[in-house]
């Protein structure tokens, strides 16, 4: 789980990169991909609760990459 959350934060990283600066959308993604980082290096708990935590970390991964991916509605 471990080595796909940080797949998919990198999936992250790499669509904020893209977007404008000033697209909110990116400056959320920074916000998530620093709690990722944290969550990531902390220190290694029992093996069921560690499981949970890294696929909750990947499930919100995937959420902010489809919002990133996702296009913009058109202004009306």
């Amino acid at each position: 789980m471990t080595g796909h959350a940080r797949a998919v934060a990198a999936d992250v990283r790499r669509h904020a990169a893209a977007l404008p600066k000033n697209d909110g959308r990116g400056a959320l993604a920074e916000v998530i991909l620093r709690d990722a980082a944290g969550r990531l290096s902390a220190p290694r708990q029992g093996t069921a609760r560690r499981a949970q935590n890294r696929a909750r970390l990947v499930r919100t991964l995937y959420e902010r990459l489809d919002h990133l991916t996702e296009p913009l509605p058109a202004a009306s």
